[in-house]
């Protein structure tokens, strides 16, 4: 689940050093995962826009599997059977093409109660009162500050390096002379090891 690769994801990025054997085999994992997620995605849009193609020719299809399906299947399962029927009746039919996206079947709903309430008028002294705490981050900020990707560097190998993987599951087999761009944290341990040179870019 994304859970466990957001898990994974913390474990690596908690490990200083990332080219130690438990980290490759973190991120090794956390890839696994990943794919096999993938392909599970593969697999299920296929088969809900085959049953949504079939639908829109009236076609009888699996009840069932429509019923077990969760909101974002089902939303993909309205769009394209809406769009197949408007495009069949604009063929077919010469009718008008109505367009159709997810955010009709998938938009969060808003409350009755907060669209019909007005805006409370603004306090000056308010304002005055909460101005100190006006640049401290939200805690959604704090967060994409922190899953910010690791920003990368241009590094000239110096040494053989055994074969290692970043944490967005890139394969690096490097040789003496190799320039490549790395993350900051691998170029770092490289540099510093020397193993490898920073190459500014100007």
């Amino acid at each position: 689940t994304a859970a466990e690769i957001e898990n994974l994801r913390v474990q690596v990025t908690s490990i200083k050093d990332p080219f130690s054997e438990g980290v490759q085999s973190l991120i090794k994992e956390r890839e696994s995962l990943r794919e096999f997620l993938r392909g599970i995605y593969t697999a299920r849009t296929k088969k809900i826009i085959d049953m949504a193609s079939a639908a829109s020719n009236g076609e009888e299809i699996d009840r069932n599997s429509l019923r077990m399906m969760v909101a974002g299947e089902r939303a993909l399962y309205n769009v394209v059977l809406e769009s197949c029927t408007s495009c069949r009746k604009a063929l077919l039919e010469g009718k008008q093409i109505i367009e159709v996206t997810a955010y009709n079947y998938a938009a969060p709903e808003v409350p009755a109660a907060a669209e019909a309430s007005p805006a409370a008028p603004a306090n000056p002294a308010d304002e005055e009162e909460f101005e100190e705490f006006s640049e401290i981050p939200t805690e959604s900020e704090a967060s994409r500050a922190e899953n910010a990707p690791d920003p990368y560097r241009v590094v000239a190998v110096r040494s053989k390096l055994s074969e290692f993987q970043d944490l967005n599951g890139r394969i690096y087999s490097l040789s003496p002379g190799d320039v490549v761009s790395l993350p900051s944290s691998m170029a770092d341990i490289l540099c510093k090891d020397n193993k490898a040179l920073s190459i500014r870019i100007r």
